[in-house]
């Protein structure tokens, strides 16, 4: 928990320039509500969520992981989530894996996620599929569903 807070309290601080009094106050919230993975908005704490995600596709598939770790979270946030795991699933060679999660993290509405896709579709002359999600990820770049 003092890790959690702490992580919360320097990333509040030094990201959004907030008092610390405010900062601690916002990493006490979040634990007291339950989300005490308020630390995973830290950049060390995305790369471990990311690990975590990834471990729970392999074991389980991505639905379960989907249900499990990321049911919680607002759509948007979700996409986000997922994003980072099919760039982990892309780095690491698997390009099946990480293009089903680049789809589902279009489905969630990640702008980035359906660029991604569509650049797969458009090298594989899918085009008309291609300018569809381009099409969305323009439209969609410009709401904050955050």
């Amino acid at each position: 928990m003092v890790i959690v807070v702490g992580a919360v309290t320097g990333w509040s601080h030094s990201a959004m320039g907030i008092p610390t009094w405010a900062s601690w106050t916002i990493a006490a919230l979040a634990i007291l509500i339950g989300l005490p993975l308020a630390w995973f908005s830290t950049p060390l704490g995305t790369r471990n969520a990311t690990s975590i995600l990834l471990r729970a596709y392999r074991r389980e598939g991505l639905e379960v992981a989907e249900q499990q770790y990321l049911s919680r979270l607002a759509p948007y946030r979700a996409g986000l989530q997922l994003f980072n795991l099919a760039l982990a699933l892309d780095r690491e060679g698997d390009q099946v894996g990480a293009e089903a999660v680049y789809r589902r993290a279009a489905d969630c509405g990640f702008p980035p996620a359906m660029v991604s896709l569509a650049h797969r579709l458009s090298r594989r002359g899918e085009d008309e599929q291609a300018r569809e999600l381009f099409r969305r990820a323009a439209e969609a770049g410009g709401r904050s569903e955050r």
